[in-house]
């Protein structure tokens, strides 16, 4: 997609007495792409989105995916977006997987070998593998408990563990303010500073996050994923912004220590991101649910990878569930037993949809 394909033979194979096209999705494919969105999860997605995930402005991620086609209907598409990732402080190129979709007529047509092996197998396979044969070397993705077990069970993933939903109480009187030394403050996108702000945050979290796997958080990330992302369509003018930028910092310090990003729209307020060191993650929790109360919501939530919670394990979390499973393609240049020490830092800002 996006003149960035890397297969481009088209394949036809065969799941029960129907023939199914694969090949990969081009930009000339958007209004099948959001006809089959549309299908599986609503009508929350229009051409705005599509170009913000898939366009090929310098900008956008320039994301990729392939589809599997019945009588020329999008019936099944796999798709991923770059993201660079850092491993114990190395750089790799990482690939988010993004939208996985089945027609709904077809979920259960031959399981193990459908639609959703199909495409997710010939994603994989072209994409993911040793850095001297393919783009990408690590595959990461979002699902639920259901889509994991079945990728795993089919051969084409790995389960990378859960990731749990944490919940705080946000009344004033359940918790003291900020120490007199820190200062925490409204960050504009538009403003001078966003950029310094984060990069300089992102600077620190790389040179403190020791041995783990995170996703490259710069302004030029946050930008897109934040910022750039369009609203849903039918959102009304002048609503309220849906994601809010703090930063962190002494009073004495011009550059920003963290920077946190949150969701205040709700009574049910969110934590989507944190740049900065990992060891200021207690106090920016403290922020975040003083801020959460200031703008009315009850209760601050975060998802958070097992990494994550450790490290805002005295809190005061009221309570915790699991919200997703992490599915790592088996087709990632990794070998098996490597999978427990990669000690992924996600939140809900690693999405690509809350």
């Amino acid at each position: 997609m996006t003149g960035q394909t890397h297969d481009m033979e088209v394949r036809i194979v065969q799941v029960g007495n129907s023939a199914l096209t694969l090949r990969d999705v081009m930009p000339g494919d958007m209004d099948a792409v959001l006809a089959l969105h549309t299908h599986v999860f609503g009508p929350e997605v229009d051409a705005r989105w599509f170009d913000w995930k898939y366009g090929p402005a310098p900008e956008q991620r320039r994301g990729q995916a392939v589809g599997a086609w019945h009588d020329g209907e999008l019936i099944a598409y796999c798709g991923g977006l770059p993201r660079a990732l850092w491993q114990k402080r190395r750089s790799l190129s990482g690939l988010q997987l993004s939208d996985v979709m089945v027609h709904p007529a077809w979920r259960g047509i031959l399981t193990r070998r459908g639609p959703f092996f199909h495409v997710s197998q010939r994603f994989y396979s072209s994409r993911l593998g040793p850095e001297q044969s393919r783009p990408f070397q690590l595959g990461f993705g979002f699902g639920s408990e259901i889509h994991v077990r079945l990728a795993v069970m089919v051969g084409l993933g790995r389960d990378g563990g859960v990731i749990e939903t944490l919940h705080w109480n946000t009344s004033q009187a359940a918790m003291p303010g900020l120490p007199w030394h820190w200062r925490w403050q409204a960050l504009l996108p538009s403003g001078t500073r966003f950029d310094r702000a984060v990069n300089a945050a992102w600077k620190s979290m790389q040179a403190q996050a020791g041995d783990l796997t995170l996703g490259q958080r710069d302004a030029a990330f946050l930008r897109w994923r934040y910022v750039d992302r369009p609203d849903a369509p039918g959102t009304p003018a002048g609503a309220p912004p849906r994601y809010r930028f703090f930063e962190l910092r002494h009073p004495w310090s011009a550059t920003a220590a963290g920077v946190a990003v949150l969701d205040l729209r709700s009574t049910s307020a969110h934590w989507l991101d944190w740049v900065g060191p990992v060891e200021l993650m207690p106090l920016a929790s403290r922020a975040s649910r003083l801020e959460a109360a200031r703008a009315g919501a009850t209760e601050l939530t975060a998802w958070a990878s097992p990494a994550v919670a450790q490290q805002l394990a005295s809190t005061g979390i009221e309570r915790r569930e699991v919200c997703a499973w992490l599915g790592i393609p088996a087709a990632s240049d990794l070998k098996p037993e490597a999978l427990p020490g990669l000690r992924w830092w996600l939140m809900g800002g690693d999405t690509d949809f809350l």
